[in-house]
């Protein structure tokens, strides 16, 4: 699945990203109703609207137990829009990877990185404090999310 990032726009900064313990979910406010599809990351869900399969908002379960502890820190990043460049049908949900993949939490800097916290590629921030980084092959490689709050790990 390829991505693309533009940062001639940022539309995402009248969202909150919060993280619910008791439901172990994540959820941007406020949320939008009417989107043409999914993407999935473990089991969160990344919402795409309008034409150009904007993603606009985050939501889904994230089990906080899952999370391994770690002093990694998202890569620089810029503000700006991430697109699905793929031309995939609406009204249905797609996968990032077949297996979940690793999830970290830098409890100091209230920052979880899920997939790789090392690997370097072009980052953006598409809603506050939601992070993603692709590679040069517009490839996904991490999500970093910073939620107002976070359980006690």
């Amino acid at each position: 699945m390829k991505f693309i990032i533009d940062h001639t726009d940022f539309i995402g900064n009248s969202k909150r990203l919060t993280y619910d313990a008791e439901e172990f979910s994540f959820e941007t406010e406020p949320s939008i109703q009417e989107i043409n599809l999914d993407i999935v990351i473990n089991r969160l869900n990344l919402s795409a609207v309008d034409d150009d399969n904007k993603i606009v908002q985050l939501w889904g379960f994230c089990g906080y137990k899952e999370w391994q502890k770690s002093n990694y820190e998202p890569p620089q990043y810029n503000t700006g829009i991430l697109k699905v460049a793929d031309n995939l049908e609406e009204g249905f949900s797609y996968r990032i990877s077949k297996d979940d993949l690793p999830m970290f939490i830098n409890v100091q800097s209230g920052w979880l990185c899920i997939g790789n916290p090392v690997k370097k590629g072009n980052a953006v921030e598409f809603i506050n404090n939601c992070v993603v980084v692709i590679d040069d092959d517009k490839e996904f490689i991490s999500l970093w999310l910073k939620p107002e709050t976070l359980p006690n790990i």
